[in-house]
């Protein structure tokens, strides 16, 4: 009667695998997916090194899933184009409905820049933020269809030979997870209209934590003297975050600093090579 049992169980594991949405992203050592995109390499990141108040930008990639060809289908709105959107949750409880979506990245790539404990709404901040708390995020893709003036033209739609509101489950249960909380990586508020294109994509009202992927940072222009020596360069992510080195490929700001105290900050671009 146990080994039955066993074996009803783990036969039900198997169909809760198999009728689960699988992503085309990358798996961390631990079967999650890796949804942590690095902007500056224009690529996943190694891993999802993120707290749960850290600002990073999410991405999924669903080459070789049924939302591939469902994007290439004519829309059901006229002069609509179809997109992605995930809707989620956590351990902790939700966050908001209105940061649910995607803007394309490459051509099956969607993605958005979230701070988890920034977009919560019933979630339970004050637990998820708790010394070594890890957030587990949970959650649905679907496709909608937007227009120039309607960014909800179409929603909640789903493509043939997937159930509606079917899971992501990497075999894992939780798309992916937080590392544990510390406290240090705490990332300064944004808002989807701080951006340009990011009012559009959070439904035309403001959304805390949450905007456009990657989104291009502005800076005051500073003033300098192009003829002072150059004694260095700084390189970062558009999201400001300092990089070790300058990058091989994607966008970052470049700050080149002149010997009388000057510098001069502009952003930079270097495609990927194939």
């Amino acid at each position: 009667m146990k080994k039955f049992t066993l074996l009803m169980i783990s036969c039900l594991a198997v169909v809760m695998v198999a009728n689960a949405q699988t992503l085309n992203n990358p798996k961390d050592s631990d079967g999650y997916y890796i949804v942590k995109w690095d902007c500056s390499q224009g690529a996943f990141a190694d891993a999802n090194d993120i707290e749960a108040d850290e600002t990073f930008t999410f991405a999924v990639d669903v080459t070789g899933t049924p939302f591939e060809n469902w994007l290439k289908e004519t829309p059901s709105a006229e002069g609509a184009t179809r997109a992605l959107a995930i809707n989620k949750w956590t351990n902790y409880g939700d966050v908001s409905g209105g940061t649910n979506r995607l803007k394309q990245m490459d051509e099956n790539i969607f993605g958005a820049t979230w701070n988890i404990i920034q977009m919560a709404s019933t979630m339970n901040v004050s637990a998820a933020t708790g010394t070594d708390s890890i957030v587990y995020i949970y959650g649905q893709v679907f496709g909608f269809e937007f227009t120039a003036e309607n960014p909800g033209a179409g929603w909640w739609m789903w493509p043939e030979g997937v159930p509606e509101a079917t899971a992501i489950d990497p075999g894992t249960g939780a798309i992916f997870r937080t590392l544990p909380y510390t406290g240090t990586k705490t990332s300064p508020e944004i808002w989807s209209d701080d951006y340009e294109g990011g009012l559009f994509l959070s439904n035309n009202t403001p959304e805390k934590g949450y905007t456009v992927p990657c989104p291009q940072a502005t800076s005051v222009p500073e003033l300098f003297n192009p003829e002072a020596q150059i004694i260095g360069h700084e390189y970062y992510t558009i999201m400001g975050q300092r990089l070790d080195r300058e990058p091989r490929k994607g966008l970052y700001i470049h700050r080149i600093l002149r010997e009388d105290g000057t510098s001069e900050v502009v952003k930079a671009f270097k495609a990927r090579a194939y």
